[in-house]
Parts: C-alpha cells; structure tokens; sequence
C-alpha cells in the first residue's frame, strides 16, 4: 500500500499534520425536499417571468409575487401546511387573455344596522351598516374594506356615473350602488366554477338588498411549459401546478421524465389537484398520464379552497416526509378547508379513484386527509400494475440513488482504474444498501449480495459497469384480518 499526503513540501524539520476529512463512512445524504410553485403574480409582484427565485421570508414572498396573487395564495397555503417548507417561486409566462370580474348592487335603504359581505371560498370581506346608511356610501364602504385586505384575490370598485347639477351645471361623479370585483390574475382557470374562486354576496343589513352577482369569466389558458424549461437545470424534489389540463400534465411528465433520465440524475415529482363532480372524470385525467412520478388529488363537487391552494398543501406534506418509503395514509393538510358532508366521497368513489392512480382527499377529525398517495402509474400495456402505484416507492429509488451518488463523488472522484477498483466500488456499493436497510428504507440486502457486480467496460476505457439491486420496503397501507366468532 502506498501513502500519500496533501502537505505542501518544505525542508524546514518538524512534524506536519493535516486533515482528510473523506476517510471511512460518510453517511447518508440528508434527504430534503425542495419545493417549487410555479404561479402567477399580481401587478405588484416583483418576479420577474421564468426565474426560479428562492424565498426566505414571507416578506419576501409578498414583495415577490404580491399580495393576493395566485402564486402567494400558493405559497401560504404551502407553509400553513408545512411551515418549514423550502420554497423556490417560479412565474410562468404571461397569460394571454383577461381577468374574471363579479358585479353587483346594492338597493334600498338601511333602516337597522348591520354588514354587507362579498364571500370568496368562505372568507368574508364586510362593511358594517349603519340605520339610514344609502347603498352608494355601503359600496364605497365595502369596496375600501376589501382593497384594505392586502390577501384579498381581487381589487374591488365602486362605480360612479356622471352627474350634472341642474343649478350650477356642474358635473361630478357619483357613486351608483354597484361594486365590480376583478381579479389579480388572468386566465379561465381562476374563476372555474370547480376549483376556483367562487364569490358570493350576502347582505344582512335590513333595508339593503344586495342583487345577484353577474360574473365575466376570466380568458386564456395557463402556459408553464417555458417556466419548466427555465427551472430544469437546478433539482426541486416537489414541482406544484397552480392547473391540471391534460397540456399541461404533458408538459410536466416530458419535464420530470427528462430530469429523472441518467444522464441527469435530478429525479423529482409533481402535484397537481382537481375538484371533480365523479371520481371517473378524475380517474380519466390520471389514466391518461400513467406516470410514476405525476400525482393528482382530487376532492368531490366543492370545497372552500383552490385547486392551487390545495396541491400547494399537498407538495408541503410530501416534501415533509424526509423518509421516502412511510406511506401518508390518512395524513392531514393543515390549513385547507374540509368538505360537506354532501362533497365527500364514498368508499366506493375512494376505490376508484385509487385504482386509477388518483390521491383522493377527505375530511377525518375535522381535517382535510390524504387518504393514500399513490401515483398515476396505475397500469401497464392495460392490465393493472402495483410496482410504482405508491409514491414511495419512486422517493425510495431517488433517495438510493441520491446516496449511491454521493459516495461516488466522494471517495472516487479522479481516481484510476486499478485491478481492485471494481471491487471497492461494489463493496461501497453494497454498504450504502446495508445503511439504507439499518433505516428500513430497503432489505434483504444479503439475500441479493451476488446481485451486486461491478466490473470494468470492455469497449469504453475508463468506464466501470455496476449492478445494483433495490429491495425496497414498501409502506403498510393495509392489514386484512379474519375475526372468528366462537360460542
């Protein structure tokens, strides 16, 4: 055996000692989950498009995306989630198109004290009521409360109409009774009557009558496609769609299948979600995209949360589960809103779903559950397969691969092929398995010990070949027991 050193020479005597920090075990890499969202901005929103930027604060997420925005809507529901989350923003390109609005007015006279409210996804903006209050000043009243509420998703104004005064003949702009909501995003997905924001009015206020709303859906379709391309170089375990069209699950599955590829090595997964009147209709959407690292969850008919709020939550809770292989069977998503009892879904509905390669989310104690996570690789050539049905199972072969890496890179890097080369790297191999077993995340490793084989290339030199087996553990999602009455 011959020794070197990384001592700079010197004649002048004495003893010299340095420091290897690279000799015997490394460890296991720390397995933490970044998360990207990609939203769009308000008009105050400072993000600048296809520019994954990482946010340290909340200061900073509101100074980059905007009070209100879609993307910060994200963003605080991702950290009600999980608050420790590592949050990279990214904006996709602008969308091309217009704002939802909702208009309304106001009548009457007030003749008790009380608040007129516009509700969006069970938040409340009001404006107290006072007895012979006119519906000109409640609007300009209620439409200053909401432009005060920095989170609200929209800005609100009251109309005026131009009046002339018959004596002086001046003319001034008077208030109509009539408020007109717009959105801080653009696009059709914001008011989708499934998923999106869905704004009511109630006044409870005697004398005022609020009328029905009339609603302008928002126009034009959400393009995350470029914003991929700018984020593909860097690693972000979770990647959350704000929209779930089937263009857009293309553009994610192309994305995560390139990044994965070995050449890259950058394996990542992405979230979506979707409130769907039939578990059919969500099963359709995973079926189509039958990959093992796409994920869609879906809630029934209704619920006081966005679709993008709602996947946000959900990519927190994944990105939480440090340890890849434990199933998030019946784990909550804090800070979303649960369903009515009427908007849950059935067991039946729930198998369905599962079977289709759908998360399907429901309220237990109170709190909006996942009921299992699986991904949408639910078949195979058509007939159903199980291997990559469960989302840990692909987190389980990142995080193999993750460590196996990273043990390359720091005991073989610039190293020469000699005859016992091959065999050190298979024994390391091999030891980053046995660890990796000590964490329950693979097993059985001595049982596939003649699997491991690393040999040198016959036809490219300086190339080493390895073989590598993953006996992954799967997580326990389910004990069938038999009880036997006896009398």
């Amino acid at each position: 055996m011959s020794l070197t050193n990384n001592i700079p020479e010197t004649m002048v005597p004495g003893s010299y000692t340095g420091f290897n920090f690279y000799a015997g075990p490394n460890g296991l890499p720390a397995n933490i989950q970044k998360v990207l969202l990609i939203g769009d901005v308000s008009s105050a929103g400072s993000l600048a498009v296809e520019t994954p930027t990482e946010v340290g604060s909340e200061s900073e997420a509101y100074e980059l995306a905007g009070a209100g925005s879609v993307l910060m809507q994200m963003y605080k529901a991702a950290k009600k989630a999980w608050k420790y989350a590592q949050i990279t923003m990214l904006r996709h390109a602008a969308v091309t198109g217009s704002a939802a609005s909702w208009a309304f007015t106001l009548t009457g006279s007030a003749t008790k004290t009380g608040k007129v409210a516009v509700i969006c996804n069970g938040i409340e903006y009001a404006v107290g009521v006072a007895k012979t209050d006119a519906p000109d000043a409640i609007a300009v009243g209620l439409a200053d409360a909401i432009n005060k509420t920095p989170d609200a998703p929209f800005t609100a104004v009251a109309t005026t109409e131009e009046v002339t005064d018959q004596t002086t003949h001046e003319t001034s702009n008077v208030p109509t009774g009539e408020v007109v909501l717009t959105a801080k995003c653009k696009g059709a997905y914001v008011s989708a009557a499934a998923g999106g924001l869905n704004v009511s009015v109630n006044s409870e206020a005697e004398g005022i009558t609020a009328g029905s709303i009339t609603a302008t859906a928002g126009v034009g379709t959400v393009d995350i496609e470029t914003a991929l391309a700018a984020a593909f170089p860097e690693r972000y375990h979770i990647i959350v769609s704000p929209v779930n069209d089937s263009t857009t699950l293309g553009h994610l599955k192309t994305h995560l299948e390139a990044a994965a590829a070995p050449l890259e090595q950058r394996g990542q997964r992405a979230v979506c979600a979707v409130v769907s009147a039939t578990a059919s209709a969500a099963k359709a959407l995973a079926l189509a995209q039958n990959y093992e690292r796409l994920h869609i969850a879906a809630v029934k008919n209704k619920i006081n949360a966005t679709v993008w709020e709602i996947a946000a939550g959900l990519g927190a809770i994944f990105a939480s589960n440090t340890k890849p292989n434990v199933p998030m069977d019946g784990v909550a998503i804090p800070g979303l809103a649960i369903p009515a009892t009427k908007d849950k879904w059935s067991g039946e509905e729930q198998d369905l779903l599962l079977y289709g390669g759908v998360i399907p989310l429901v309220e237990e104690d109170s709190q909006l559950c996942i009921v299992r996570a699986v991904t949408t690789r639910s078949n195979n050539s058509g007939s159903r397969w199980t291997k990559l049905v469960d989302t840990g199972i692909i987190a389980s072969l990142d995080y193999f691969r993750d460590s196996i890496l990273a043990m390359h890179r720091a005991k073989y890097k610039n190293k020469v092929i000699h005859e016992l080369l091959p065999d050190a790297v298979n024994e390391d191999n091999k030891k980053i398995a046995k660890d990796l077993e000590g964490e329950e995340i693979l097993r059985f490793i001595d049982d596939y010990a003649d699997q491991f084989i690393t040999e040198e290339s016959k036809t490219e030199p300086g190339r080493l070949l390895c073989q590598i087996p993953a006996p992954v553990v799967p997580g326990l999602n389910q004990i069938y027991s038999t009880i036997d009455l006896y009398l």
